[in-house]
């Protein structure tokens, strides 16, 4: 049962672009959620390396947890901190930060990224800890860092992923969650425990890494304050999915959607099948123990890039024109290498189309449209495929949970739910902060996580798209995009 009264949370949700802090306060079963406190920040060249500003951050997590503060009038009762995977900080043997963590778009893994896949091949790296081998995970940042700096073996105490970086500068104790210690690709499958085969490849020290925690725990407690230090899932995907509402060990199939689009499906257990690592899928663990099997797939930011190309900002009145002209007819990969770098986003469509079906979208709203058809088509592409390695656990007609930033956009999730053939269940747009504030709450025994369904419920409705005619249309796009994959 929902403890009564009035109760606060404040979720530090820290983006590669933005930290925010999002003040959210429960109360008669209603989470009433406002950001109280926005800091821009980028990776910067310091040293030859790409580096996060660490001082900027750790300042915006007490920045925003003093906003909160004025914002009530009182401490609030806890703080949790989620991040983007796979980077970290390195502390020496006296607790100090002995560098500013390196970003995840650094070029050093490029320079050792072989040297790590001749010590242990991909599929023994797989089987080891149910990730992905990408280039940007923590394992390959480690292992070039040693190959650079061999010195680090005996000057490094202890490793420690971003949002427990942050939240030991608030006191508390050097640990890790294991939902962000699956996303370093050192954690054996689930992360109940470190990866012996995978640590032996990396070359690191077994001591630098800290202990494995459980997600949705208070940690300790602010230096200073009342105020609870919670591990809310660390991961701002791990906080997203727990934004859904599903039950404990609940299988169903999400997609967070953004920038990127995060297609998935919540699994009770790791799955190890080599047919997950050819797809490119990976198993990160979600805040009750579960996994996240899904893949990284290119998003919204396609349009992004093409309004600031365009430079244009009015957003709903592009989707209006997508949705009122025709389609083209065909689709693009989204995942296409030409893609995935700034520049021109409008022009590189067109020459991607025109070169492979003789045809380019004609002015901005079928561009638009363009986007959002290919998104769905990759949505339903994705969707079938995790079906599939699911087996029984999941329907062929199971919804698909819409989060995230796309959640606004209407006409994608209905395009989505017609090219899958499955209904639609858009949620939670702010996710990530939301599914913070929830953790938080469970972890201080305030909600109960069966309570966790009502209160999304009562506090973001969701809503339900069915199917609309039109399938066949999107069968057919994606018909042709296979056939031009195949060429």
């Amino acid at each position: 049962m929902t403890r009564t009264g009035s109760h606060s949370a404040v979720a530090l949700d820290l983006g590669s672009g933005s930290a925010r802090a999002v003040l959210g306060v429960l109360s008669h079963g209603v989470l009433e959620t406002r950001e109280v406190y926005r800091l821009p920040h980028r990776a910067r060249r310091e040293g030859g390396a790409l580096c996060w500003d660490i001082e900027a951050l750790t300042g915006a997590v007490r920045t925003g947890l003093e906003r909160g503060r004025e914002a009530l009038g009182a401490d609030p009762e806890s703080i949790g901190i989620d991040t983007w995977g796979v980077d970290y900080g390195l502390l020496d043997h006296e607790g100090g930060l002995l560098r500013p963590p390196r970003a995840y778009r650094d070029e050093r893994m490029a320079r050792h990224a072989a040297g790590l896949d001749a010590r242990i091949s991909r599929e023994d790296a797989w089987r080891s800890t149910g990730i992905a081998p990408l280039e940007i995970n923590t394992a390959y940042q480690v292992f070039a860092d040693l190959q650079e700096e061999p010195a680090l073996r005996r000057r490094v105490g202890r490793l420690l992923p971003l949002p427990d970086l942050l939240a030991y500068s608030l006191g508390a104790p050097a640990s890790v969650g294991r939902a962000i210690a699956s996303t370093t690709q050192m954690a054996a499958p689930g992360a109940r425990e470190w990866s012996a085969p995978m640590v032996e490849a990396v070359g690191l020290p077994p001591q630098w890494l800290p202990p494995l925690v459980d997600d949705v725990t208070v940690a300790g407690r602010v230096e200073g304050a009342g105020t609870a230090i919670v591990r809310p899932g660390g991961h701002d995907t791990a906080c997203a999915v727990h934004a859904l509402g599903l039950a404990p060990q609940e299988t169903a199939l999400f997609i967070s959607c953004g920038s990127w689009s995060l297609i998935g499906v919540a699994l009770p257990e790791p799955l190890l099948d080599p047919r997950a690592l050819k797809a490119g899928l990976t198993n990160e663990v979600r805040t009750d123990g579960g996994v996240r099997l899904l893949r990284n797939l290119t998003g919204l930011w396609l349009l992004q890039e093409c309004q600031r190309a365009w430079r244009d900002d009015d957003v709903v009145s592009l989707i209006r024109a997508a949705d009122g002209t025709s389609s083209l007819g065909v689709v693009v990969d989204p995942d296409d290498g030409s893609f995935t770098r700034p520049g021109d986003m409008p022009d590189k469509l067109a020459r991607w189309c025109r070169e492979r079906y003789g045809r380019a979208p004609d002015g901005r709203a079928q561009t638009v449209r363009l986007i959002l058809e290919s998104l769905a088509c990759a949505h339903a592409a994705y969707a079938e495929q995790l079906t599939r390695l699911a087996g029984s656990r999941l329907g062929p007609t199971a919804p698909i949970h819409l989060i995230g930033g796309g959640a606004r956009n209407r006409l994608l999730a209905q395009m989505t739910a017609t090219a899958c053939g499955r209904e639609v269940i858009v949620g939670a747009v702010e996710a990530s902060a939301t599914g913070n504030l929830l953790a938080q709450l469970e972890a201080l025994g305030i909600t109960r996580p069966e309570d966790r369904g009502q209160i999304l419920n009562d506090s973001c409705p969701r809503t339900l798209l069915a199917p609309q005619d039109g399938a066949p249309a999107f069968d057919a796009m994606r018909a042709r995009l296979a056939e031009v994959r195949r060429a």
